[in-house]
């Protein structure tokens, strides 16, 4: 629960950033990037990383992602502060070390690789998500034997008690697609679909994708 006084921060830094965003009291992250990027942003990200109010360290690394543009001109104001996010990585919450290897990865720093491996072993499914993610978008043959065995998402096995039980379905379709992606892979079609806890999933259509891989000498990672 947030303490009385705590989201100080948290109102200013929303505050400074709504009126560009043109939804109200709601930071839309598409519009983010309409403000501008000034040393009273850039302080007020600064303070809400080290809050000690988890909804205030995320939003600091929400509005740091969503100013950014991939020119120097919007990130280098806040390269002090890749210590920092780097810092969240490790944060006890974990929705905050997700926000964090999002908020990293825009500083491409050379161990970026480093910390989404940990990822794709958080036993939480949005932050193996987010690991995901990076390493669809780096689209690089490297990564097909990491995602193969992320296309058979483990961490259902046995695991009763997930908070969310269609996270590891959303995991294994999203590393599946990634393979699609970096390979330029595509599954035979007609593809055979079924819903399950909400998430469309492909069926029949990864065997191939594993013989394909055993023809050309990949293996998964284990």
């Amino acid at each position: 629960m947030t303490a009385p006084g705590s989201r100080g921060i948290y109102e200013l830094l929303t505050a400074r950033i709504a009126p560009y965003t043109g939804e109200g009291e709601t930071l839309s992250f598409d519009r983010i990037v309409r403000a501008p990027v000034d040393d009273e942003t850039v302080g007020l990200v600064a303070q809400a990383l080290v809050d000690a109010d988890a909804d205030t360290r995320r939003a600091g690394l929400f509005v740091f992602a969503g100013l950014q543009d991939d020119t120097p001109v919007r990130l280098d104001p806040f390269r002090p502060l890749a210590g920092k996010v780097r810092d969240l990585l490790l944060d006890v919450e974990p929705a905050v070390r997700c926000d964090a290897l999002m908020a990293f990865a825009y500083f491409d720093p050379e161990d970026l690789h480093v910390a989404v491996r940990e990822f794709l072993t958080d036993p939480n499914g949005r932050n193996r998500l987010q690991a995901v993610r990076i390493l669809d978008v780096e689209c690089s043959l490297k990564n097909v034997p990491t995602l193969l065995t992320l296309g058979v998402d483990p961490y259902h096995e046995g695991a009763g008690d997930l908070a969310d039980a269609r996270e590891w379905l959303v995991v294994r379709e999203a590393a599946r697609a990634a393979v699609e992606h970096t390979v330029a892979l595509r599954f035979p079609a007609p593809l055979e679909e079924e819903e399950v806890e909400g998430v469309r999933c492909v069926y029949h259509a990864w065997d191939p994708v594993w013989q394909w891989a055993a023809r050309e000498g990949i293996r998964g990672r284990g």
